[in-house]
């Protein structure tokens, strides 16, 4: 059977649940294609920049962050850049751009749960419709005139939109429980990275190599006078 004849057969109702398969194979694509891009968990780039904020090259280490694909990268360059003004509001800005980098990985990924949710009822109120339709034209008409047949395929039409609906809904579903594992995994691997960087920053107290050398340079002052 074609999705022509299907339509035709299904009726009215079968319009909005192709629609929602549309939406969400548009949405699927669109979201896998993101992520991939995004290279939400390469961290290689991570070491680069620990060694960089260990040596307290914090330039290197913010262009290093800042020119990964991994939403990461801007959270710790956001984080580099308020250490320079604002030491103390370091966290505080990393919790800030993560939420943010977080809140777009997850837009239109609960758009799938909608069509999960809805494409089932959908397929119902289709079938009920087509089912109230089919007892409306036998009403009337005795029993021992009713056609089975004809009762019968009046009854497979009607069922056509609940069948079409779990179609939908299904993979509908299991595309919204990947997108949202891989969102879920990278919240844990943008926590890690967070915490390795505020681990590898410098202490307000933690003197310079310049600065740590100068003791020794007013000892050896000192020795030889």
């Amino acid at each position: 059977m074609t999705i022509g004849e299907l339509v035709t057969n299904g009726g009215w109702a079968m319009v909005p649940i192709y629609v929602c398969s549309a939406f969400a194979v548009a949405i699927f694509v669109k979201k896998f294609m993101e992520f991939r891009a995004r290279e939400l968990s390469d961290l290689r780039w991570l070491d680069c920049v620990l060694e960089s904020i260990r040596s307290r090259d914090i330039d290197r280490a913010q262009d290093k962050a800042g020119n990964t694909e991994n939403p990461a990268g801007r959270v710790v360059d956001a984080m580099l850049s308020t250490l320079e003004r604002r030491p103390d509001r370091v966290e505080a800005e990393a919790r800030r751009v993560g939420s943010l980098e977080l809140q777009k990985l997850e837009k239109h990924v609960g758009g799938l749960s909608f069509i999960a949710q809805a494409a089932p009822l959908l397929g119902l109120l289709g079938t009920v419709i087509g089912m109230v339709e089919l007892f409306m034209s036998l009403q009337g008409t005795g029993m021992a005139s009713v056609d089975a047949a004809l009762l019968a395929s009046g009854i497979w039409k009607a069922l056509l939109t609940t069948a079409a609906g779990l179609m939908v809904a299904v993979p509908a579903l299991a595309a919204y429980t990947y997108l949202n594992s891989r969102t879920d995994q990278f919240r844990l691997v943008l926590q890690d990275a967070i915490e390795r960087v505020i681990t590898a920053l410098p202490t307000p107290d933690e003197p310079t190599e310049e600065e740590a050398r100068r003791p020794h340079v007013v000892r050896e002052a000192a020795d030889a006078i």
